[in-house]
């Protein structure tokens, strides 16, 4: 196998000595002097048009189409100008020119005529917009629907519920969310309760499946209908505060609830209007409270209640209540 390796490299050097005795020889000084004069020639050129677009930019200005392309320094030199040095930007208006300005607008406004004012800030943009979700109402609407929602939600549970149907937890929150726990002695009452929630609420669940179960557990958003967004009209001044609290206190009285908590609001700065939040307490029966929630839903008090959690603790009812009034500045 050696052998044979010897023999075949032997053959192979031997043809490329007869190949070598063909090839031609280049001359290398021929070669650079070729190339050299043809590098000359390219740079005569670019020099000729260097030249020439100097020429033409210090004849002819910068086109508008090139103007900011070739830097200020090139230019100076050459002497041409582009466009944008032609222009001047133009000086503003003085201080004094600027308040003239102003009063000259102010007295064409006050000579205007009050039906030119009421066309120009469109009325109808802001009493004919239809708000038809709760997210859409203004503040004192929110407030008026609260006034109303709770009141009647409780109203639907106390006569839709089963006699034999016990509640250890009820919360309400604005605008019409609940979450209902309790149980029932029969599971035909817990059926019967569940079956008048959904054809009152949307978004109905219940996490209970079982037909045989007596366990009372749903959650789902009530369908509150016929609420006057008018309800109250106007916000608390803040003189008023002190007279809206005692009010609502003696409507509790009144109606046999306690409320507790009415002393230290939390209060938020809305910029126009402060609201005034009262974390409040109850230990009344759910009878004393449904009727106290009716009384004040048709009071002319200027609250409104956005939450409320009716608990079940030992053998009370303890029921929290966010009470909220809109005072403005």
């Amino acid at each position: 196998m050696i052998h044979m390796n010897l023999i075949a490299v032997a053959e192979k050097n031997s043809s490329i000595g007869n190949v070598s005795q063909h090839l031609h020889v280049t001359n290398v000084a021929d070669v650079e002097r070729r190339n050299k004069r043809k590098y000359l020639a390219y740079v005569a050129v670019i020099v000729a048009a260097f030249l020439g677009l100097s020429a033409y930019l210090n004849l002819n200005g910068v086109p508008a189409a090139l103007d900011g392309v070739f830097p200020d320094s090139y230019l100076n030199l050459i002497g041409a100008k582009g466009t944008s040095a032609n222009k001047t930007a133009p000086a503003g208006p003085t201080v004094e020119e600027v308040a003239k300005q102003r009063e000259a607008i102010a007295k064409a406004r006050a000579a205007m005529p009050v039906s030119d004012i009421v066309n120009e800030i469109k009325p109808q943009a802001l009493f004919n917009n239809k708000r038809t979700s709760y997210s859409g109402y203004l503040p004192l609407e929110k407030l008026s629907f609260q006034k109303k929602a709770l009141p009647k939600f409780l109203t639907f549970l106390n006569t839709s519920a089963p006699d034999d149907i016990g509640f250890s937890e009820c919360v309400f929150q604005a605008p019409n969310y609940y979450y209902l726990r309790g149980i029932a002695m029969k599971a035909s009452s817990q059926h019967t309760l569940m079956d008048r929630l959904k054809a009152v609420s949307r978004q109905f669940q219940s996490p209970i499946a079982s037909e045989a179960a007596t366990e009372v557990a749903a959650f789902g958003q009530f369908n509150v209908t016929d609420v006057q967004l008018n309800a109250i009209r106007n916000f608390v001044a803040t003189n008023e505060i002190a007279a809206e609290v005692r009010a609502l206190k003696s409507l509790a009285a009144t109606n046999k609830v306690q409320l507790k908590g009415l002393e230290k609001p939390v209060v938020e700065d809305f910029g126009v209007f402060k609201r005034y939040a009262y974390n409040v307490t109850t230990t009344a029966d759910f009878a004393d409270l449904l009727n106290f929630l009716n009384v004040f839903s048709e009071s002319p008090i200027r609250m409104g209640v956005p939450k409320a959690d009716l608990r079940f603790a030992k053998k009370n009812l303890v029921t929290a209540l966010r009470i909220e009034m809109l005072v403005l500045h």
